[in-house]
């Protein structure tokens, strides 16, 4: 039986399904793509999308066969993206959803976009909270190195720490 938090959380996951749905629905059935340099790049960014949500998932899927091989079951995974950035695949969703609104060019969807956006960022900051109760510690030092979502803060943090290790 679903109670509150529950409850909104799966209607918060229903949404976000219909919106998807909805934001693909009108970039390849009701698009405007009149700027052609906006397509082309619509579809760069949707593929970098794809490819940080699969390697995102790889990682994550990498780190629970170590915990489950080792003693401890509670570790927290920082390698491949999560190195770079805490919500990796929060961010290769946010790139998908950025690049199907280059691409359709249709106010619509820019639309959708934004109510996608916010779930998201709701949905990471929920997240947050369950791995903070989880991990507690350990996850607020994580926090402080890694940034949520700002890849170009993430790896110039990594270029830093590189530099300061040699």
């Amino acid at each position: 039986m679903l109670h509150g938090k529950s409850i909104i959380h799966t209607i918060g996951h229903i949404t976000y399904v219909i919106l998807y749905c909805s934001l693909i629905i009108v970039c390849f059935f009701y698009s405007q793509a009149y700027l052609k340099p906006f397509l082309y790049l619509g579809w760069i960014v949707l593929v970098l999308g794809i490819i940080f949500i699969i390697w995102a998932s790889l990682s994550r899927r990498k780190g629970r066969m170590l915990v489950e091989k080792s003693i401890s079951k509670e570790n927290i995974v920082e390698s491949g993206p999560y190195a770079f950035v805490r919500h990796p695949e929060f961010l290769g969703h946010i790139l998908v959803v950025s690049g199907l609104v280059l691409i359709s060019q249709h106010w619509i969807s820019l639309l959708i976009s934004v109510m996608l956006i916010i779930l998201l960022h709701i949905a990471m900051l929920d997240e947050e909270k369950k791995n903070i109760e989880k991990f507690g510690n350990a996850y607020r030092d994580y926090m402080k190195r890694v940034p949520r979502i700002n890849l170009l803060a993430g790896i110039i943090r990594q270029i830093r720490c590189k530099k300061k290790k040699i």
